[in-house]
Formats: C-alpha cells, sequence, structure tokens
C-alpha cells in the first residue's frame, strides 16, 4: 500500500490581495509528476482544498482540471479527498457521480452516516486492499449533535466544550469501526481536518477558524487502531506526539508571511499488505515557487537589505517590510522602500510599523497598516473585535465575513 498524503491547498487564496493562481498551477504539476514517479495506490487531500466555501471559477478550473489530467494519466487509481473548514460541503458534493467515474472519492458531509464516510480501495481481485476512514471538519455545532445522536446517557448534564470533544471521539470511532470492518485485515488510514492536541500551530491569519485557549484541539486517541492518520489544517509539516504515523502534511504554499523560509512537503506512506505492520513515511519537498522574505529592523537597515534583495534576485521574490526599531514616519519610508524595489524582482506586499507602542490588539494593527495593507477581511475582523464578542459568536461573524468576501470575489473575478 502506498499513498500521498497531501493536504490545505487552499486554491483561490490571495496573499495580501496578490493572486497565487500560478504557484498553486505549478504545485498541482509538480504533485502529477510527483504522482507518476511514485504510482501510488491513492492520493490524499485532508481539506481545505479551496480557500473559501465559494471558491473562484479560476480555482474550480484547477482543481477539476487537476483530476482529469490525474484520470487520463493513469497515475494513481484512487484520490480521496475531505472538506475543511474553509471548503463548502454542497460545493464539493455537487460533482459526485462525475468524479466517482474517475476514481475520485469525496467524502464532505461530517454528519453523514459512518459507513458513508468510508473508502474501501479495491485490487485487481476485487478484494479490498485499503479502507480509508474519511472524517471531514465538523464545527462545534455538528459535533455537539454527534454527540446526542451517539446515546443520550453520554451526554446527558454534560458540559458544551466535553459534550464537542466527545461528539468527535464518538464519531471517530464510528468511522474507523466501519473502516476496519471494510477492510478485514488490509491496513486502515484514517483522514481527518482538525487540530490535535499538542500539534505545532502557524498563526491566526493562515489558519483561521481556530478558537481561543486550545479549546478546539481533539485527542488523538480518537484515532486509535489506524494504521496511519493523514491530518489536514495545520500548515506546519510535523508528526504529532512523536508518533510518526499520526502527520500533518501542511500546507504545500505559504499561506502567510508568518510561513515565509517554512520548508513545506508532502508525505509518500507505504505499509504492507496487512494492519499493524510496519509503516514508512517520506517527506518529499514541494519547491518554494515564489519566495517569501521578511526584512525586519530600523528604516534604514530595511532600505539596505532590500537594496541588496532587488538586485541579487533573479526570479520574483514577495518581502514583507516590518519596522521594528528607530525613528521615521512610515509613509515616506513606504515611498522610499517601494522606489528601491522598482523595476527589479521584488514585489513588496505588506509594510508593518510594528514598533513598541503604549496601545495594544486593534489599535496597534490600525497604526501598522493602512487601508492599501489591509484586505478587506482584515478591515471587516478590525470592526469585529470591537464588539468584545464570545469567542463561539466571533467564530461564527467570521465565517459569514469570510462567505461574503468570497462572493464579492467571485463577481469580481
Amino acid at each position: 500500500m502506498k499513498i500521498i498524503h497531501t493536504s490545505d491547498w487552499h486554491l483561490g487564496a490571495k496573499l495580501h490581495e496578490r493572486d497565487m493562481g500560478d504557484d498553486h498551477r505549478r504545485f498541482l504539476d509538480f504533485l502529477r509528476a510527483l504522482a507518476a514517479d511514485e504510482r501510488p495506490d491513492a492520493l490524499i487531500v485532508a481539506g481545505d482544498i479551496f480557500d473559501t466555501r465559494q471558491p473562484p471559477p479560476s480555482a474550480q478550473r484547477l482543481y477539476y482540471d487537476f483530476l482529469a489530467d490525474v484520470a487520463r494519466e493513469g497515475v494513481c487509481p484512487a484520490v480521496v479527498a475531505i472538506a475543511g473548514n474553509h471548503d463548502s460541503a454542497q460545493l464539493l458534493s455537487a460533482a459526485d457521480r462525475a468524479l466517482g467515474r474517475l476514481g475520485v472519492h469525496v467524502v464532505a458531509r461530517a454528519d453523514a452516516p459512518a459507513p458513508s464516510q468510508v473508502v474501501a480501495l479495491r485490487g485487481g481481485d476485487g478484494a479490498c486492499s485499503l479502507a480509508i476512514a474519511a472524517v471531514p471538519f465538523a464545527n462545534d455545532a455538528t459535533l455537539a449533535n454527534l454527540a446526542r445522536a451517539f446515546g443520550a446517557e453520554e451526554c446527558g448534564d454534560m458540559p458544551l466544550q466535553r459534550r464537542i470533544s466527545s461528539g468527535f471521539r464518538l464519531h471517530c470511532r464510528a468511522v474507523l469501526d466501519a473502516a476496519k470492518a471494510a477492510a478485514r485485515g488490509v491496513p486502515v488510514v484514517a483522514v481527518a481536518h482538525c487540530t490535535l492536541a499538542g500539534a505545532r500551530l502557524s498563526d491566526a491569519r493562515s489558519e483561521r477558524g481556530r478558537q481561543t485557549g486550545g479549546l478546539d484541539a481533539r485527542d488523538a486517541a480518537a484515532f486509535a487502531g489506524a494504521d496511519y492518520v493523514a491530518l489536514g489544517h495545520l500548515h506546519v509539516p510535523q508528526c504529532v506526539g512523536g508518533d510518526g504515523c499520526v502527520r500533518y502534511s501542511g500546507s504545500p504554499l505559504a499561506m502567510s508571511f508568518a510561513e515565509a523560509g517554512q520548508r513545506k512537503s508532502v508525505c509518500i506512506v507505504e505499509a504492507g499488505a496487512r494492519s499493524g505492520g510496519a509503516v514508512a513515511v517520506r517527506e518529499v519537498a514541494v519547491p518554494e515557487f515564489t519566495p517569501l522574505r521578511v526584512v525586519a529592523g530600523s528604516q534604514r537597515g530595511i532600505l539596505d537589505e532590500l537594496a541588496a534583495l532587488a538586485s541579487s534576485a533573479a526570479s520574483p521574490v514577495l518581502v514583507a517590510l516590518k519596522v521594528t526599531e528607530g525613528e521615521g514616519e512610515m509613509s515616506a519610508f513606504a515611498a522610499a522602500a517601494r522606489a528601491v524595489a522598482q523595476g527589479g524582482k521584488v514585489e513588496i506586499l505588506p509594510i508593518e510599523d510594528a514598533r513598541e507602542r503604549e496601545t495594544g490588539g486593534a489599535d496597534a494593527m490600525r497604526q501598522a497598516a493602512t487601508l492599501d495593507e489591509l484586505s478587506p477581511l482584515d478591515v471587516a475582523m478590525l470592526r469585529l473585535e470591537e464588539e468584545r464578542l464570545a469567542p463561539e459568536e466571533a467564530a461564527a461573524y467570521r465565517a459569514m465575513l469570510e462567505e461574503v468576501v468570497g462572493e464579492v470575489r467571485l463577481q469580481t473575478s
């Protein structure tokens, strides 16, 4: 059994309003070539295929063209994808029947019956050769309802957060049990889009939808019995709790400047013909198609470093400037920085004044950026922050704001 484990493609994403479509296309070309070399039994996409619930047509074309190319070229007999917190279950499910003819299995609804979240891949003899327990992202309300569905006695007067955790654990167990029944002794792979306790996060901008205080962190024990756990949601490639078979593949592209210089990869996973045997995992580096760099320090120091970078860069580089010390007015500095970069391969995106101030939070963000350096969602979130809502309310409003911004992008693309 061999699989390629990927996640968090975020097709349609923009970096400070800069379109990332070309980098996404180059990544999918890389992935198709990798599949041609490795000849896996399955390619797994562990959620967040798209960046918004209403991705632009260009992002949808990338997705469907890639799946069609993989099927036509015969480089991988099966693709298994689940919905992440950025994805629309309705959109992903719309082409179920057509994609099924291409060997693409999409599991998008977290509240679907457990057996329907199992993908049994079959060999030439018709017997199951690999069973995949696919668990899409589920919000807190869905998980609380799942806890009730699995048994009123377990819920009772249980506090909400415990009920949510219980719903996650019971649902994962039900899907894994169904996968094991289908597997009949062959390897079982669990696929999920969630935050596991003990995992390393990236940042709030690129990993949206997390609650504060780690309340949304789940217990890896929910996947006990799987031969390999293919995770999505967190962008840092990592294994969890020291277990090399419980892994986040990470995002293939840097989704914010907090991920600048971060090594991106996909995982090649190999196991024997029977469950319980040794599992080998290789990380394959994803090329950095358009490098991201953060230049920080005093205004003078940044201008000097920027000039050196502009004169030496042979291919496009995206740069964030961060003033952390010294004096100087920001608008004049921004004009000088753009003049230094003009005509070269360096493209300046955010320019931030990060020098220490008395104020913090939203006030600091307002002082650190002008409107042309903030995305529409950033501006909306600044306004939302002023309301000082409870975390659950803020998360709900954020989801609505993301949907509105997605609709605007769709109309203007």
